[in-house]
């Protein structure tokens, strides 16, 4: 539900923050509230992130009073241009001051991106009430993202990808003319530091509206300039197990991951809400794993003597590839990490599930003790894989028993999780040195982790059984390999 402006205006100049910033302004100074934040408020959002335009003194002196005041981090982003940063002290609110363009907020208001963000609100003294000269609360209650002018999407490429960034996280549309110009100007992308592209990458997939706008950028080749190689799954065509072409089949996913983690548990959703990184939640590095997952078939792609395609260990080679995918994207080491193993056991649970024999006990905590922590998340991307993949050979009932298959083992991976949280500690990491004449050292938490699976299996449940258990460590573990 969108606010009114009178609620608007009155929930600015109410805001505490607002009329701190106001004392602090010199006698010449005009203080604007702009961008994002106003578009928050029209959309009854609320924002963290708030920009100001000043008029009359140094931007970056003025964010200076505004950190000595507020005991905030103080950080210059260009010198040149009079751009400053204030980090609250809780780290989840920031303040940018730059000062007006041509110290006009009208001129300053037509440089900036969409007309969604470029609205104003003067806070100091004269009541200007929303200034709008481009009609953007108007494209805000129609849901459509509009380039201020072609030029502006020129002069910073970055906006290219902005708007679907937007588009994602606002649910909104582009645009025809808007859209036109990003497929005209789309190669200027390249210009764009990998750093920037980064946070607006990460920031697209952590919406709810990812793939939607995946598949409008595949549709105007701009996804194929941010993700080069991805352009040969163009190539790939559907066969009997996919209804799709490659390309399409890796957006697909993505488009049931989204689906699929609407309908998980609480703690399989506060789980993907964690940020191993600053800024970056799992579930966005979950569904960038999405894309890619399949990023390693055109390299192992062969029809054999029946027609039959086939992608032999392409989720281990796509692991490979992605590695120096991710690497050009900036991610960090901890996040390809976690990337890459969702993209090389994707396969996993379902060949498990798949396999002739009676899925076991051992066999279902062997899967857990390979994959880890981050078994609810190849959990998911086998679901959403499976039902993206409908080819003529795949029934319905194929499709069902697996997704039926791949919950229950998301309620054993729970039940699992519980059972070690109510475990007795049988031995601790000096006796395991001790009993196996080790050193400090991962092999001691190898040997805990296999005594707890152990525990939960029920095959050891005394001091006794754990200490012997120990002892024979080194012979089970080549059994199980």
């Amino acid at each position: 539900m969108n606010m009114n402006s009178d609620n608007i205006v009155n929930n600015i100049e109410n805001e505490v923050i607002n009329k701190i910033l106001v004392s602090l302004c010199s006698e010449n100074t005009e203080l604007y509230l702009v961008g994002g934040y106003i578009r928050d408020l029209i959309l009854d959002r609320r924002g963290y992130d708030r920009d100001y335009a000043i008029k009359g003194e140094s931007a970056a002196e003025f964010a200076k009073k505004a950190a000595e005041f507020f005991n905030g981090y103080y950080v210059l982003l260009d010198k040149d241009f009079d751009i400053a940063r204030v980090i609250m002290p809780d780290k989840k609110n920031t303040l940018d001051f730059a000062s007006c363009v041509k110290q006009d907020i009208y001129e300053d208001l037509a440089r900036r991106d969409y007309t969604i963000n470029a609205i104003a609100y003067r806070i100091d003294g004269e009541k200007s009430g929303l200034i709008d000269p481009h009609n953007g609360a108007n494209d805000i209650n129609n849901k459509i993202i509009r380039a201020i002018s072609e030029q502006n999407l020129i002069d910073d490429p970055l906006r290219l990808l902005r708007a679907f960034r937007f588009a994602a996280q606002l649910n909104f549309n582009i645009e025809d003319k808007t859209l036109n110009y990003i497929k005209t100007h789309k190669s200027l992308i390249n210009r764009v530091s990998v750093e920037r592209i980064n946070v607006e990458l990460v920031k697209l997939f952590e919406s709810n509206h990812t793939a939607v706008n995946l598949d409008l950028m595949k549709n105007i080749e701009f996804l194929d300039e941010i993700l080069p190689e991805i352009s040969i799954q163009r190539k790939i065509p559907p066969n009997l197990h996919h209804h799709l072409g490659l390309l399409d089949h890796s957006i697909e996913t993505v488009k049931q991951l989204e689906i699929n983690v609407q309908d998980m548990p609480e703690w399989v959703k506060e789980r993907l809400n964690q940020e191993p990184a600053a800024n970056i939640k799992l579930v966005s590095l979950l569904k960038i794993a999405g894309l890619l997952h399949d990023i390693g078939k055109p390299s192992t792609w062969q029809i054999d003597e029946l027609g039959r395609h086939r992608f032999i260990k392409h989720e281990e080679i796509g692991a490979e590839q992605a590695v120096d995918i991710l690497k050009r994207l900036r991610f960090s080491k901890n996040s390809i990490k976690y990337m890459t193993k969702i993209i090389k056991y994707h396969l996993y649970p379902s060949q498990l599930l798949k396999s002739d024999e009676e899925v076991t006990e051992k066999a279902i905590l062997r899967m857990f003790r390979k994959i880890g922590e981050e078994t609810p998340e190849i959990l998911l991307i086998a679901m959403a894989d499976r039902l993206s993949a409908r080819g003529p050979e795949i029934t319905e009932n194929i499709v069902n028993n697996n997704i039926k298959g791949l919950y229950w083992l998301l309620e054993k991976y729970k039940e699992s999780l519980e059972k070690e949280e109510a475990l007795p500690k049988l031995l601790s990491g000096h006796e395991v040195m001790e009993i196996l004449d080790l050193p400090r050292g991962t092999e001691v938490g190898r040997v805990l982790k296999a005594l707890k699976e152990a525990q939960i299996s029920g095959d050891v449940n005394t001091k006794e059984e754990a200490i012997n258990f120990a002892k024979g460590y080194e012979y089970k573990k080549k059994e199980t390999e």
